[in-house]
């Protein structure tokens, strides 16, 4: 159980992993406001807008593929050699990423009417929390395995 528990949470880390690798690039390489970002912003503003649109669609899409990209090295690397805290790293700071995505989503819809949604940052946390309790669970399973008492800190 446990190694199947473990590889479950290594698939899953990888795959928000490379999730934010893809959503990083395709932010990091639009030419025009998506659809959901341009109802937010009146037309009459929109040509002021674009330059500043821009830069931070260029810092939020370099910043989501470095984080895919540590999240990825972590999880394939001193996660999977069962680095203590790794995993705990990993899921804590792509949570934080996803919470104040949503955060910032749901004040956009509510400021601007644009429809925008919490939604896909929920799913990416529950990916995230899903590839967590994997990997606590197999932590446990390897702990129980070897008549070592649990962990007390999580992994």
């Amino acid at each position: 159980m446990a190694s199947k528990m473990r590889l479950a949470s290594i698939v899953f880390f990888v795959l928000v992993s490379l999730f934010l690798i893809w959503f990083g690039w395709v932010y990091m390489n639009v030419k025009d406001m998506l659809w959901f970002h341009a109802a937010a912003v009146p037309d009459a503003v929109k040509p002021l807008v674009r330059p500043l649109y821009f830069a931070l669609m260029t810092l939020i899409g370099g910043s989501s593929m470095g984080l895919g990209v540590l999240g990825m090295y972590v999880t394939m690397g001193p996660m999977r050699r069962g680095a203590q805290g790794a995993a705990t790293a990993v899921a804590a700071t792509f949570a934080l990423a996803f919470v104040m995505a949503a955060i910032t989503a749901e004040k956009l819809a509510a400021a601007t009417g644009a429809p925008v949604s919490w939604h896909i940052m929920g799913v990416l946390l529950v990916v995230t929390a899903l590839a967590y309790g994997a990997h606590l669970l197999s932590a446990r399973s390897s702990r129980s395995a070897a008549g070592l008492a649990p962990l007390s800190q999580g992994d």
